[in-house]
């Protein structure tokens, strides 16, 4: 076992999800190749009594229910560094890493010190690769055999050196509790003055749907209030759309003056476009 290197694992209240991937962690070799640490942030599932049985060799960190995804790979990365972590990897659950991948990102790390790599990412529903990165406001993928240089990564499947985490610190969990606190992290690492690279040939496989969560329409329900929808939308850190981080990720990205002013467009955009759903959905009813 690689005792330098974690596996740092966000989950809440999906366990069968959390089996899977652990499941495919040991058919590669992973599991037991690296450090795991699965940060649960207040399951109610019995998912503690499941990994005990089943995979005793795995750390859990327990949260309470507000460390969100950002405040969980915080605390993963914390805990990781302060036992001598060489290498970190966000991966979330429904990310399923093929055989080699893992290895693959930290031979290219152990060859490209200060830089931060990530994979190529696969949607099996659609059959087409789904971008996990981007270069200003392009996002953007790596083709097989191509080692692309990039700005910054979504936090699907990232490994990250140890180097990053002395200079920059952990995610930031306050601004970017659920969202975007991947993104800006690793942009933040690029403007700290280490790379971001997307490897063409590492593959990791997205399983159930993906970016669902991302769709304006997934917040606005039929026979939910317009006030219980504008909640669900701008005001629930369960939300992309969640007003404070999109705020702080506008601001951080472009700076306060063009970020405030690209911040309050979006805001002139997303408001009729809730009104005009909301519309809809009252009118069908």
């Amino acid at each position: 076992m690689s005792k330098d290197t974690y596996i740092i694992i966000p989950v809440y209240n999906r366990k069968a999800i959390t089996l899977q991937c652990l499941k495919m962690l040991k058919n590669t070799g992973d599991l037991d190749r690296y450090q795991v640490a699965i940060v649960d942030d207040g399951s109610t599932d019995g998912r503690r009594e499941m990994l005990e049985q089943y995979y005793p060799q795995v750390m859990v960190l327990p949260g309470d229910g507000n460390l969100w995804w950002t405040g969980a790979i915080a605390k993963g990365m914390t805990y990781a560094y302060d036992r001598g972590a060489k290498h970190f990897f966000w991966l979330n659950d429904d990310c399923i890493p093929e055989s080699n991948t893992l290895s693959q990102l930290v031979e290219f790390m152990q060859a490209n010190p200060d830089t931060i790599v990530a994979p190529t990412c696969y949607n099996p529903d659609t059959h087409r690769v789904e971008d996990n990165g981007f270069q200003g406001r392009t996002s953007c993928a790596a083709t097989p055999g191509e080692v692309r240089e990039v700005d910054g990564v979504c936090g699907w499947c990232v490994g990250i050196p140890r180097s990053v985490f002395s200079k920059i610190g952990a995610p930031d969990a306050r601004k970017f509790p659920q969202y975007s606190g991947d993104d800006t992290y690793t942009l933040r690492a690029t403007r700290a003055g280490f790379k971001v690279c997307l490897l063409g040939d590492a593959k990791v496989t997205l399983a159930g749907g993906v970016r669902v969560t991302h769709h304006f329409d997934y917040y606005i329900k039929p026979g939910k209030s317009a006030r219980t929808t504008l909640t669900n939308l701008f005001l629930s850190k369960k939300s992309p759309y969640y007003l404070p981080t999109k705020f702080y990720y506008y601001t951080e990205r472009y700076g306060l003056a063009i970020g405030m002013l690209m911040f309050m467009t979006k805001i002139g955009t997303w408001l009729p476009r809730w009104m005009q759903i909301q519309f809809k959905l009252k009118a069908s009813i």
